[in-house]
Order: C-alpha cells, then structure tokens, then sequence
C-alpha cells in the first residue's frame, strides 16, 4: 500500500484532528544535498513524544515509536539549514508499508493541511487501527537553494508498535 502527496488535502480538516502520538522528522539539507540524496544513513533526525510508552531511536532514521492502538499519529518535516535563511524546503511525499498492518488501509497516513509558514506536504496524518508491528517507509522530498532549486527525494524504513 503507498499513499503519495497530492494537491487535494484530506476531507477532515486538521485543526478538528489532534493527534495523540506526534513524530517530527528533522531534515540536514546541507547533508542530504552533500551526499546528492543518496546512501543517506544519517542527517535526518526522528523524534515522538512516546518515549514513555517504550519508543526507542530517537534522534536516528531508526525510530521505533510505541503508540496506543486508536491512537492519530502527527508526521511533521522541518529542514535544518544554515541560520534557517537558505530557503531549503522539506516535505513528506508518501508512505508505503513494508511489513505489517497497524495502519490498515483506512488509517494510512494523509497529507493535511501545513501548519502556517510550513509548506505544503510538511504535516501528515494517519492512525493505528491494529494491534502489532509494522515497518513503514517514509518518503520525502529535499529541495535545496531558491535561485536554481535541486531536488533530492529520500526514504528509509522506521516502525511502529500498536498496543
């Protein structure tokens, strides 16, 4: 199953959703841009707000966030870059489970609409309908400088547990 970006946001608006489980995904432009987005096995941090829950990885690609079953779950993708000035821009392409079914079909992740001064793409959210684990991979696009933009797309395989 792969969900990818498009122009149309989800029908539920958003701001009515409130996500218990949030994951926010921190982008090295500089780094992803230096290894011309490929082999990418650091630069790139995740982070929940599960770690009590028994989450593990943090700060890696190898996040493995611990969620309650029913739980929404938040992705928000920032870059890092240079004194924030360098006009880099992130954001989630889609999603694709490798191994399980915590989301099931209905609670895949869907892009929704950005918090303000984030771009379109940057806030996704999906839902744990099932007990388990999963391996999903998560797919993003890097664009990097503002007068001759470069565009790196990166993906890399977290997981997730539902309880």
């Amino acid at each position: 199953m792969t969900t990818k970006n498009t122009a149309t946001v989800s029908r539920a608006s958003s701001a009515a959703l409130n996500p218990q489980t949030a994951i926010t995904i921190a982008v090295d432009t500089a780094y992803v841009a230096a290894q011309q987005g490929r082999n990418i096995s650091q630069g790139i941090y995740m982070m929940d707000n599960r770690v009590r829950n028994g989450s593990t990885g943090e700060g890696t690609l190898e996040l493995s966030t611990v969620c309650n079953n029913g739980d929404l779950i938040g992705f928000n993708v920032m870059p890092i870059d240079i004194l924030g000035t360098s006009g880099d821009v992130v954001q989630i392409t889609g999603f694709t489970v490798s191994q399980g079914n915590v989301f099931t079909a209905a609670g895949t992740p869907r892009v929704q609409t950005s918090p303000p001064g984030e771009p379109a793409g940057a806030y996704w959210i999906g839902q744990a309908l099932n007990q388990g684990n999963q391996t999903y991979q998560i797919q993003i696009e890097v664009t990097v400088g503002v007068l001759q933009p470069v565009h790196y797309f990166v993906n890399w395989d977290p997981f997730i547990t539902s309880r």
